[in-house]
């Protein structure tokens, strides 16, 4: 039923909308013999999707495909597909739209884009931050390379680079350098009585493990595996989505196995023996999360159903009004955990390739090589991890007791923090070997499953 027409130095089609038809440009110039089959596919492309509009019985706006109606399908693809479309609809919204968004797709061009960010970065009412900049640019970037991919333009006008966009920096250019916490305060973290058991481990996952607090919210029991050598093993594989209220894939979708530090071994087992339950009021599961939202919390949830996940709007407001304030520390994200757990393991000898390839930053392979590789990187791993050195640290009647870790990898005996000495050797020493979940075979004391008390 579509047709195309020559016009000035473009094809241009026609096609019918609820009985009448409707002229608009196509991207195509006349001089190009291909460009002619193009523009046809383009104009009977267009003609089914306001048939097919028409059929569903939704409304159909006519004349030519602007970058605002673009934008409409485009953000419901982009919902369809499950991705992050109402921050890319907002970000449009606010930024793109009021300045381009009457604009015909096809006749968008680089220097529109170019004065775009200008006006962003240079005479908006609101100054934006240069990540915020970016942040838009690759909204409005995969908005017209999704353009080119359905033909709709011929190629995406977004080819700015940081000469235009300006540089990627922080607004603040000191918070980055600040945003962590010293030994001493991590060591706070996950012993001072002020904090609440289950939060000590929360914090304790980003300090000891490198965990995103999203990762964490979504660690089962069933994702540790004590029985490993020479340390035990998170099998980090999701992350919990607060605006989607559900667990997802990692960041970087990839599957990470991570050790567990000494110190994170011996708080999870006493959380497993007894905490958790104090908390629940039942015995965990395997599929339980290790660190859910406890009952009070979870009930007076008034948006969110289904599973206690522990989200970051939780563990932020509980950093900012309970526990920040009983320390009396300076502000910090609970999010700087992370960066604390590479600093500090850094600076305690880490290697710094082992601990972003392989525990906090591993990203996927795509080297054929690797799925032929049998022999196992896990123990140096492991080793580079104990290497860091953060203890359990109680304050007992006004004095600090230090909970002595002692740790020998490479003979597979890994000794635990803040618990008990194994029965009968009279040391300091515990091991986190504690078999496998749910099935304690040895006592707790000499499994290291109780906290060892102050004298």
């Amino acid at each position: 039923m579509a047709y195309i027409y020559k016009r000035g130095s473009k094809w241009w089609c026609r096609v019918k909308d609820a009985g009448k038809w409707v002229s608009t440009a196509t991207p195509f110039g006349i001089d190009d013999p291909v460009d002619k089959r193009k523009a046809k596919r383009f104009a009977d492309s267009a003609q089914s999707k306001l048939d097919a509009c028409r059929a569903g019985g939704a409304a159909v706006s006519s004349g030519p495909l602007t970058v605002r109606r673009y934008a409409a399908s485009w953000i419901q693809k982009r919902r369809e597909a499950d991705l992050d479309w109402k921050n890319d609809q907002g970000r449009l919204k606010h930024h793109v739209l009021p300045i381009i968004g009457d604009l015909v797709l096809a006749d968008v061009r680089a220097p529109h884009i170019v004065d775009l960010f200008h006006k962003m970065r240079f005479t908006s009412e609101r100054k934006l931050a240069q990540r915020s900049i970016y942040n838009i640019y690759s909204v409005v970037s995969a908005l017209f390379r999704d353009a080119a991919l359905e033909g709709l333009i011929d190629a995406s006008p977004c080819i700015l680079t940081d000469a235009q966009l300006g540089p990627l920096v922080d607004a603040d250019p000191e918070w980055r350098a600040g945003s962590v916490f010293t030994r001493e305060e991590a060591e706070t973290l996950i012993a001072d009585p002020r904090i609440p058991v289950d939060r000590q481990l929360v914090y304790a996952f980003g300090v000891l493990a490198g965990l995103r607090p999203g990762e964490a919210a979504a660690l089962r029991w069933r994702h540790w595996d004590p029985s490993v050598e020479p340390l035990g093993k998170l099998l980090v594989a999701a992350s919990y989505n607060t605006r989607k209220h559900r667990a997802k894939s990692t960041k970087t979708d990839v599957v990470r196995h991570v050790p567990v530090h000494p110190t994170l071994a011996a708080m999870l087992a006493e959380w497993r023996l007894s905490g958790w339950a104090a908390m629940m009021g039942r015995q965990p599961t395997a599929d339980d999360l290790i660190v859910p939202l406890p009952p009070a919390a979870a009930n007076a949830r008034r948006s969110r159903t289904g599973e206690p996940f522990r989200s970051n709007d939780y563990t932020g407001k509980r950093w900012r009004e309970e526990d920040l304030p009983a320390l009396g520390w300076r502000y910090r994200e609970p999010y700087a955990t992370k960066s604390t757990f590479i600093t500090l393991a850094c600076k305690d000898g880490a290697d710094p390739d082992v601990i972003e390839s392989r525990v906090t930053h591993t990203k996927k392979s795509r080297s054929a090589f690797d799925g032929y590789r049998r022999d196992s990187q896990w123990p140096e791993t492991c080793g580079e991890v104990a290497k860091l050195r953060v203890a359990r640290r109680a304050r007992v009647t006004g004095r600090v007791t230090v909970l002595r870790t002692q740790r020998n990898v490479g003979g597979n005996v890994v000794e635990a923090a803040g618990v008990e000495p194994a029965s009968g050797n009279g040391s300091d020493q515990a091991s986190t070997r504690v078999g496998t979940p749910f099935d304690v075979s040895r006592s707790p004391a000499a499994a290291g499953l109780r906290a060892r008390r102050a004298n």
